[in-house]
């Protein structure tokens, strides 16, 4: 490769086991005083929703717990009136891709509705009026990336829409593998698989560098290893740790290059059908593939490798 463009952003990040009980000391140095915490009903059942509480105290204003699939259009609005009666200075995603996507949505809804904008020069180094500090508990790697999604549900047929920015990464990314111990078998798979497809289309990208392809190639490695480990037992700590790494550096690879046909697809059909993203990642995964297998064959090498 004779020349490449790496573009990355600024961000913390934290991988240890137990780590969700110092998220109070985590977001402490961003001298934030009120928060918003955006999660799914499987968190609340979890338990999850109050070690927060209790590591945030007064800090945490506002929860939305009830983040429907695909980030829809409606319930962006609803998040938005509530940061705003709040007056939050900063969100948390907890969950999945929807939680984080969401409070991606409200980060952006909120600077787009200030009197006196910022400027919006979209650079590596533009730094975010309201924060966001994610905390992924599957492996969809939103976590690591500049772009959310939004379903308009109001059009007919709905049609999700993708925004980029570089204010929506999240300046604190805290991985605890523990929170992903009761994962069930169905969302481990599905968004293990997304994981899987982030490093397959960063190896292919049009936008590929050395950078992306050492970390898409790390991560195939871990995921190989682990998926099914996690899949058979949800409660190997080992596996799970070994798996949220690989879809960390997944994530990572995505981020630096741009998507092609496969994510394309998914993002359709799921604002269209309202399918799983990491069901239409493993759907389509395999097609997308083989659709590209001429053009893409030698960049594909190091996950046949791997």
């Amino acid at each position: 490769m004779e020349k490449f463009h790496l573009l990355s952003y600024a961000q913390e990040i934290v991988f240890e086991a137990g780590s969700l009980a110092r998220v109070g000391e985590a977001v402490e140095h961003f001298g934030l005083e009120r928060l918003l915490l955006i999660t799914s009903p499987s968190i609340r059942a979890g338990g999850h929703i109050r070690t927060i509480e209790a590591a945030l105290g007064n800090h945490l204003v506002a929860v939305f717990d009830h983040v429907e699939q695909h980030v829809q259009d409606t319930q962006v609005d609803e998040v938005l009136a509530l940061a705003a009666e709040t007056k939050v200075d900063g969100l948390i995603g907890l969950g999945g891709g929807s939680p984080i996507g969401m409070a991606k949505a409200v980060s952006y809804g909120l600077e787009e509705k200030l009197a006196v904008k910022p400027d919006r020069l979209r650079t590596p180094v533009s730094q975010p009026v309201f924060p966001i500090a994610a905390i992924p508990t599957t492996y969809a790697g939103s976590e690591m990336t500049a772009g959310f999604g939004i379903t308009h549900s109001r059009e007919k047929p709905p049609r999700k829409v993708t925004v980029n920015d570089p204010r929506v990464t999240p300046k604190l990314v805290l991985y605890d593998p523990l929170l992903t111990l009761d994962l069930p078998a169905e969302v481990t798979a599905s968004s293990g698989m997304n994981a899987l497809a982030h490093c397959i289309e960063a190896l292919y990208s049009r936008t590929r560098q050395p950078f992306s392809t050492a970390l898409a190639t790390s991560a195939i490695q871990s995921i190989s290893s682990s998926l099914l480990r996690c899949y058979k037992n949800g409660h190997d700590q080992q596996a799970r740790t070994d798996m949220l790494s690989g879809a960390h550096l997944a994530g990572l690879a995505l981020s630096g290059v741009s998507m092609g046909l496969h994510h394309g697809l998914c993002h359709v059909l799921g604002g269209t059908a309202h399918i799983p993203h990491g069901i239409a990642n493993s759907i389509i995964l395999p097609h997308a593939m083989r659709f590209n297998a001429d053009a893409t064959a030698t960049e594909l090498i190091p996950a046949v490798e791997a």
